[in-house]
C-alpha cells in the first residue's frame, strides 16, 4: 500500500515536472520570439538616415538650364544626397562648370565655318562637352551613371566616357569596383570572356571587314561597374569600331 502511494506520488511529481517544462518552454519561446521582434523593430527604428537634406531624394539636380533646344542638350549639376558624397558633389560641380565655361560658339569660328558647309547650327554652338545622368536604386544600393559626350557642329554628338558611383545607403559607404566584384563573386577575366561573347553576337561587317574591334575593345577596356534597378551587376564600356566608338551596357 505504501509502495503504491509512493509510486502514485512519483508519477504525479514527474507529471508536474513535465507540465512545468512544457509551460515554461512555451513561455520562454514566446518571450524569445517577442524579444527578437522587439530588437529587430528597434534596430529598424534606429537605422540612420545619411541624407544631407532629409527632405530630398538620394539623387536630385540643381542649376538646370537648356544649352541647345535644337540638339536637345541640357545643363544641370547632379547632387548625390549622402554625407559620404560631399567631396564627389563638389568635384562634379567644378568639372561641369569648366565644361560650361568652355563652350565655343560658331560666331567665334567664322573661318572654319566658311571652309566647311557641313555644319549643324544648333543654337550657335560650335563645340562643347556635356554630361547626362541616370540613377538606379536596388534595396540599400544606389548607383549613379554619368555619361560624358563631346558635341561638334561638324560631327554632332560622340561618346567620350562613362563614370559610375555605387553607394551603400545604409552604411554611408562608397563601393569600389573590387567591392562589387567580390559581392557578385566574379572577376574581370570572367567579365572579359562574357564581353567577348556579347560583342561576337553584335559583330557586323563593312566591305568584308569587322566593324567592332573586339580585341582592341577588350585588351584596352575602358569600363565602369554599377548595380541596376533589378539588382544585376552591369558593366558600362566603350566599344571601339572602325567607324564611331560608342558606349554599351551589359548585364554580367
Amino acid at each position: 500500500m505504501e509502495e503504491n502511494l509512493k509510486s502514485k506520488l512519483g508519477f504525479i511529481f514527474f507529471f508536474l515536472i513535465v507540465i512545468f517544462l512544457l509551460v515554461g518552454g512555451y513561455f520562454y519561446m514566446n518571450y524569445s520570439i517577442k524579444e527578437k521582434e522587439l530588437k529587430k523593430s528597434k534596430k529598424e527604428e534606429e537605422k540612420i538616415d545619411y541624407r544631407i537634406d532629409k527632405d530630398k531624394d538620394y539623387i536630385y539636380y540643381i542649376n538646370e538650364s537648356e544649352l541647345s533646344s535644337d540638339a536637345e542638350i541640357d545643363y544641370k549639376d547632379v547632387v548625390i544626397n549622402l554625407e559620404i558624397a560631399k567631396t564627389i558633389n563638389e568635384s562634379l560641380e567644378k568639372e561641369n562648370k569648366i565644361y560650361k565655361d568652355n563652350i565655343e560658339l560658331i560666331t567665334d569660328h567664322k573661318a572654319d565655318i566658311l571652309s566647311n558647309e557641313l555644319i549643324k547650327d544648333n543654337n550657335n554652338i560650335y563645340s562643347m562637352t556635356f554630361r547626362t545622368y541616370s540613377s538606379n536604386e536596388f534595396g540599400k544600393y544606389l548607383s549613379l551613371v554619368i555619361n560624358e559626350y563631346n558635341y561638334s557642329c561638324f560631327s554632332d554628338v560622340t561618346f567620350n566616357k562613362s563614370i559610375t558611383y555605387v553607394f551603400n545607403k545604409d552604411e554611408n559607404k562608397l563601393l569600389s569596383n573590387d567591392d562589387l566584384l567580390n559581392m557578385y563573386n566574379i572577376n574581370m577575366d570572367k567579365i572579359k570572356e562574357r564581353l567577348k561573347e556579347y560583342l561576337d553576337g553584335k559583330q557586323t561587317k563593312e566591305d568584308g571587314i569587322d566593324v567592332i574591334k573586339i580585341d582592341d575593345t577588350i585588351d584596352n577596356l575602358e569600363y565602369s561597374l554599377y548595380i541596376n534597378d533589378f539588382g544585376k551587376l552591369c558593366v558600362s564600356f566603350l566599344v571601339k569600331t572602325t567607324q564611331v566608338d560608342y558606349n554599351e551596357i551589359m548585364e554580367v
